[in-house]
């Protein structure tokens, strides 16, 4: 489900994880599909990327030797630059046990590893869509039609 590529070329992704093959297979496929990727191998080297570079939306691995990426997601959320990054987390735990480790931390979107990789294609998609709709909705220019 690929969208115009001018779109896509201009949204930066960070993908996190500590297995060198999963991270090169990711980045080939979110750069096939016309996105800006970045790279990080654990989750303190991504928290300073994301400070540095400010993606769009971070992909990270759940489980990871240096920082998995429950803890990268609530350091993200503690950071005053990276506080509203949308964050996915990828995962092989059952969902339900996934969620007991995030500490109460909610991700943007939570997607099981899979050898089909449509579904987290599908989840960066729509939640790019949903952090768009929902900036369009609280900036003044989307005021603009609307009578006192």
């Amino acid at each position: 489900m690929t969208q115009d590529p001018s779109y896509h070329s201009s949204v930066r992704l960070l993908i996190v994880d500590d297995s060198p093959s999963a991270l090169r297979m990711l980045q080939a496929v979110f750069e096939h599909e016309q996105y800006d990727v970045l790279t990080a191998s654990d989750g303190q080297e991504a928290y300073a990327k994301a400070n540095q570079f400010r993606p769009d939306l971070v992909i990270t691995d759940s489980v990871m030797p240096i920082m998995g990426g429950f803890a990268l997601l609530k350091k993200l959320r503690e950071g005053a630059v990276t506080r509203n990054l949308p964050v996915i987390i990828l995962s092989a735990e059952d969902p339900i046990h996934a969620k007991a480790a995030s500490g109460g931390l909610t991700p943007d979107a939570f997607v099981m590893k899979s050898d089909d990789l449509q579904p987290l294609i599908d989840a960066v998609v729509r939640v790019l869509a949903e952090r768009a709709e929902e900036a369009k909705q609280t900036t003044p220019a989307g005021d603009a039609g609307k009578k006192s």
